[in-house]
């Protein structure tokens, strides 16, 4: 190529460089426009860290919230309450400063002799089911107050109408045709360093009275009415109007003296007019010698109680007395980590109940020793004993006698399924309302509860 070429491909490269820088150049922004587009992405950021602070803070307020709840519902699970209570209060979660609680209880019970089966079904050889759902909630306020409600449903009764018995076999079985029912609502307040616990509203008798650790959840525990509660406490009709004081003194922690007092038929007419009044004492004996709560803490308790409803009299129905009362025992022991024995005793008056005195003892185990540390196996005996005026007058008047057995096999943190049987000596005494003795009944089933 000659150099005259050369030259001018040169100039032509060099042109074409000039325009490229050129064109660069022109879409460079200035300074300006750079510190410019740096302050709004330092707003931006800004905002971020904003609403990073704001996060924190719900978080940490959240959290707050749920400490408070936490340490208020701890104060009342550790008071002497029914097992069950406890379990609702356990399985709360904390929603928007509110626990709220869902459970749900599946029974199925059968028998192959029921002594009172009805026409036109009445098959001796019988299964039937029920199933509950309990909605409870609970707020905690910051002078140490808790307000609580309790909504429950249930549907069907088992076998239970099939069965003439003192004592029946399926305490959840509560038929309320599936529609809600507002069980309790109720507000508590703690006073004098937690030393004092008040509580007022619709609650239940059987919450405070005749508890036991072993024997008081229907949901998790034993089915039977016996094992449930005293079969001779003449409890209100219904969960009603009424408060209750606890006094658990600091000096003496190892006592709690309780009372209550309800409107005994629920009808929230003459509030005043039937009351059912009764008090508990309970003696810990762990906590008053100093031994390990968690291996053997026990509680030993002795109650009465008054119904001053009109009451007929056993021997005469058209004679109407007042003043229904009895007493009992609730006793129930750790033995280590894995075991725990529990007894209980009533006595009633005999001239106003058909019965006089029932008792129950029992025993539970973990299944620590095959490595089912949560599931639970349990079995209990006891009695429904009618009274001097009930012999009297009936030809059946023997003790009915009752066994039960279940075992709990934990599925998951919300599954429980628990196969249950259950032996009756002596039904009724020994014989049916309609006069015709009957064999012992022998009642089998499996209860399913969730928390949802």
């Amino acid at each position: 190529m000659k150099k005259g070429g050369v030259y001018v491909l040169l100039l032509f490269l060099l042109i074409l460089g000039a325009g490229i820088d050129a064109a660069r150049a022109a879409d460079m922004p200035t300074n300006e426009e750079l510190f410019k587009e740096i302050k709004e992405l330092k707003i931006i950021v800004q905002k971020q860290n904003e609403k990073i602070d704001n996060l924190e803070k719900q978080v940490c307020g959240q959290q707050e919230i749920i400490n408070k709840n936490s340490e208020v519902l701890k104060k009342e699970k550790n008071q002497d309450i029914s097992v069950k209570l406890r379990h609702e209060l356990d399985s709360m979660n904390t929603v928007g400063g509110f626990d709220i609680g869902v459970e749900t209880t599946f029974v199925g019970q059968g028998t192959v002799n029921a002594n009172n089966a009805a026409a036109p079904d009445s098959e001796d050889s019988r299964f039937d089911g029920s199933y509950s759902l309990d909605l409870t909630m609970a707020k905690t306020f910051d002078d140490y107050g808790m307000a609580f409600v309790h909504m429950e449903a249930a549907q069907g009764n088992t076998i239970e109408s099939e069965l003439s018995v003192f004592s029946n076999v399926n305490r959840d079985a509560g038929e309320s045709n599936a529609h809600v029912d507002v069980t309790e609502a109720w507000y508590e307040q703690y006073l004098s360093q937690d030393q004092v616990t008040i509580t007022g509203g619709k609650i239940g008798a059987d919450t405070y009275i005749d508890t036991n650790e072993y024997a008081n959840d229907e949901n998790t525990q034993f089915l039977g009415h016996i094992f449930r509660n005293s079969s001779v406490i003449d409890f209100p009709d219904d969960n009603a109007l009424g408060g209750r004081i606890c006094l658990s003194p600091g000096s003496v922690s190892f006592i709690d003296v309780e009372a209550i007092y309800m409107d005994e038929n629920g009808d929230w007419e003459n509030l005043f007019d039937n009351p059912f009044i009764a008090t508990q004492l309970n003696f810990k004996p762990a906590k008053a010698f100093g031994y390990d709560e968690e291996v053997w803490g026990g509680n030993y308790r002795t109650y009465f109680w008054y119904n001053g409803a009109p009451h007929p009299t056993v021997k005469n129905a058209d004679e109407i007395e007042r003043g229904n009362i009895g007493f009992g025992l609730s006793c129930d022991q750790m033995i280590t980590d894995t075991y725990g024995i529990f007894g209980r005793f009533g006595w009633a008056d005999p001239e106003k109940n058909d019965l006089e005195y029932d008792w129950s003892v029992g025993a539970q185990m973990s299944g620590k020793y095959w490595m089912r540390e949560e599931d639970v196996l349990a079995i209990a005996v006891g009695q429904a004993i009618p009274g001097k005026e009930y012999r009297d007058i009936n030809e059946f008047d023997k003790a009915e006698t009752h066994l039960e057995a279940y075992y709990s096999f934990k599925i998951n943190d919300h599954l429980v399924l628990s196969p249950d049987v259950q032996m009756i000596w002596e039904p009724t005494g020994g014989g049916t309302t309609s006069g015709e003795a009957t064999d012992a009944i022998f009642v089998y089933g499996i209860r399913g509860h969730m928390d949802l």
